[in-house]
């Protein structure tokens, strides 16, 4: 009897034992879903989301926007402006190394931001950091930004350029397999499929609650809601199907998380081709543009109608800028005005496989034959259509949008300015140029910057470079077994502390 007792109690002890070993395999692995395909690794050269959700679990900036989009200490634990706000003094955390071992140091520091301003790298946010004229080294600790004039928003762009390697940072793959200082390393990159990286033991900031995460790459909407049901995804942010929104809030089995977001969807045009380089043309088809349909058929109440490049949660938004209400009637009268007859102008418009601008597309299309504008849409998959927009101008008229438009400078600079990095319509008026110019140069709590930004609001939207379709909401869907994590206001910023999150399936 003893014997036969005996063996009961080592066969339940091995179950638990293995029970408890596949509870602890389960929890090693986080899985998060991704809409689209990270374009690169090396944030001197990426502009895109799917990037940044990537490195930035990878590789680490001096500081980063909390969940509150304050901005907090990271590989700086400190900073200082000066009075005449042309000198920005970094204290950096000591002990942190890079994932090979080598210690990080202010010349890393210098080092990256060195490269991202010499033209010769092509650098697409160059421009961002342009106003910094020198670095000075004080120590291995402690480095100097000297600006060549004051630029209100300079720490705002600082935060999202991670730091990278001086010794390693010319490396002919770099951009493929990166080497960081944040918690996770790079273990492999299945493109379009998966990407896996594992916990950096020796993370400056404690080991990774989780050691490994998989990045899953399905661009259907849909069906990506399907694998995180079936439990094969953990959680996500961004794409969830917003028609699926109130069953899943209502459903204990899932947690929707929602934060106002820091960006917007846009139709951008070619303003140099063709018809679009008539005003009226660009008036008539922001006319078009059924923002409050969208956001309620489409979008299902996700997010709020587009108006112009800054947010209505910003002290820049102008509240008296030209409002586009939908009007086929009016679009058609511009287009009169502009001497075209119904049927004359033939546009293609480019996006890439979300299924929102899909769908917002072909509404597009709908409207605009109405008025009498034929369009043929074009899908594309999303590193191809975002290498269309940048590297080329082979487009008429596309729909993209933007993330983390935290401030009027990040939000106007690059997309209006002539010489923006991503003025990728080639638009152009002085006016905007010189408000742009200046609005840096202002302390940004002033009513000088109030009134700066309000008039190249202003400006832009009655030019229409773009077409504002609407605001973004930030929406995010975990399993109850996934703690610690809570949606980001700034999509690229959704994974930054994902060794923090606990799993507890």
């Amino acid at each position: 009897m003893y014997r036969k007792t005996s063996m009961v109690v080592a066969v339940l002890l091995s179950l638990v034992l293995s029970m408890t070993m596949v509870a602890a395999a389960k929890n090693d692995t986080l899985t998060i879903g991704t809409g689209a395909e990270a374009v690169g690794l090396d944030l001197r050269l990426e502009t895109d989301v799917p990037s940044f959700e990537r490195i930035n679990v990878i590789m680490e900036p001096l500081l980063k926007f909390d969940v509150d989009m304050q901005l907090t200490p990271l590989l700086a634990k400190s900073w200082e402006v000066s009075d005449d706000t042309m000198t920005i003094s970094f204290q950096l955390k000591e002990g942190v190394t890079w994932h090979d071992g080598t210690p990080f140091t202010a010349e890393d520091v210098k080092y990256t931001f060195e490269w991202v301003l010499d033209p010769a790298n092509a650098a697409p946010n160059m421009a961002l950091y342009a106003d910094i004229e020198r670095f000075e080294i004080i120590s291995p600790t402690e480095i100097v930004f000297h600006l060549s004039k004051p630029n209100s928003f300079l720490l705002n762009n600082i935060a999202r350029m991670p730091i990278t390697p001086k010794h390693d940072g010319d490396r002919a793959d770099f951009r493929q397999k990166p080497l960081g200082t944040g918690p996770y390393k790079l273990a492999s990159w299945n493109r379009d499929d998966r990407m896996i990286v594992v916990e950096n033991e020796n993370y400056w900031g404690g080991r990774p609650i989780i050691p490994t995460i998989v990045f899953r790459t399905i661009p259907e909407n849909a069906t990506r809601l399907l694998a995180f049901e079936a439990g094969e995804i953990d959680l996500y942010q961004g794409g969830v199907v917003p028609q699926e929104i109130n069953r899943l809030e209502a459903d204990p089995r899932y947690i929707v998380q929602r934060a106002p977001g820091t960006g917007y969807n846009y139709l951008g045009f070619n303003t140099k081709v063709g018809a679009l380089s008539d005003v009226r043309v660009r008036q008539a088809m922001s006319y078009l543009i059924n923002r409050e349909g969208i956001v309620s058929r489409v979008l299902n109440g996700v997010g709020t109608p587009g108006i112009g490049p800054v947010s209505p949660a910003l002290p820049w938004f102008n509240p008296n800028v030209e409002r586009y209400a939908y009007s086929v009637d009016k679009a058609k009268e511009l287009l009169a005005e502009a001497g075209y007859a119904p049927g004359e102008i033939n546009l293609k418009l480019y996006t890439n496989e979300n299924p929102d601008r899909m769908r917002i597309a072909e509404i597009l299309q709908f409207e605009a034959q109405r008025a009498g504008i034929n369009v043929e849409v074009i899908i594309e998959e999303w590193g191809a259509d975002l290498s269309r927009i940048q590297e080329t101008d082979d487009f008429d008229i596309f729909i993209l949008g933007w993330s983390g438009q935290l401030d009027p400078d990040r939000a106007m600079i690059r997309q209006f300015h002539t010489d923006g990095a991503n003025n990728y319509g080639k638009y152009s008026n002085e006016r905007v140029d010189y408000l742009l110019e200046l609005g840096r140069a202002v302390p940004p709590e002033s009513q000088e910057s109030l009134d700066i930004y309000g008039e190249a609001q202003e400006i832009v939207i009655r030019e229409v470079p773009y077409g504002f379709i609407n605001y973004s909401e930030e929406v995010g869907l975990q399993h109850p077994w996934i703690e610690n994590w809570k949606v980001h206001p700034y999509g690229a910023g959704a994974w930054q502390d994902a060794h923090r999150i606990v799993k507890k399936k």
